[in-house]
């Protein structure tokens, strides 16, 4: 994964949003998104339910929807002979294909506002090369570990580089690979910006 890219990126979307929704004054923006990242770690751990105890189903939201078959457009029609079923998805007007996995996606919504958190406190920034993932034996563990650290940071923002390692080794936890982190990514920064444009 291509840290200094994705800061980048997300300095552009940050100045997107400051256009967009300039700050108030004696706003603090670090503390709203130190909170946002919670929130989205939360959301995160909802959608991984390993946690839930009293569930039988504790399986991880990481099968996207099936999106639209291509050929039918989603009807599940023969184009040519309307009666007939789609050839491509036999009728069900689903394609094989899958958007992303809701537990990616709300990975990358955490990763949105970890590279904001070091952007807003000018910390500087990370290439990925000088991070080591940490992994601290059970997922849960890990998410109460990395909400721990998130606290810590409004006190001393030298806690930045623990809240990567942990989240790194978070996402390796949950088995993604970092090809699919960055692409995904790039593909939420794209809908971020679409949103601010379209009054969000």
């Amino acid at each position: 994964m291509n840290l200094a890219k994705l800061f980048e990126l997300q300095r552009r979307l940050d100045e997107h949003i400051e256009r967009e929704h300039p700050r108030k004054p004696g706003e603090d923006r670090l503390a709203k998104k130190i909170l946002a990242l919670q929130v989205e770690l939360g959301e995160l751990a909802n959608r991984w339910r390993g946690f839930k105890y009293w569930s039988h189903d504790q399986e991880p939201r990481n099968l996207g929807v099936p999106l639209p078959c291509e050929q039918c457009e989603g009807t599940g029609r023969d184009g040519y002979e309307p009666l007939a079923n789609c050839w491509y998805c036999g009728g069900t007007g689903l394609s094989e294909k899958r958007n992303i996995s809701p537990l990616l996606e709300e990975f990358v919504d955490c990763l949105h506002f970890l590279l904001s958190i070091g952007l807003e406190s000018e910390i500087g920034t990370f290439t990925g090369d000088e991070l080591m993932p940490i992994k601290m034996g059970t997922i849960e563990i890990q998410f109460i570990t990395l909400f721990k650290v998130t606290v810590t940071f409004l006190e001393d923002i030298n806690y930045y580089p623990d809240m990567w390692e942990l989240f790194l080794g978070l996402g390796e936890m949950l088995g993604f690979s970092w090809d699919e982190v960055e692409e995904a990514y790039m593909r939420k920064n794209a809908v971020n910006h679409h949103r601010q444009e379209c009054g969000y």
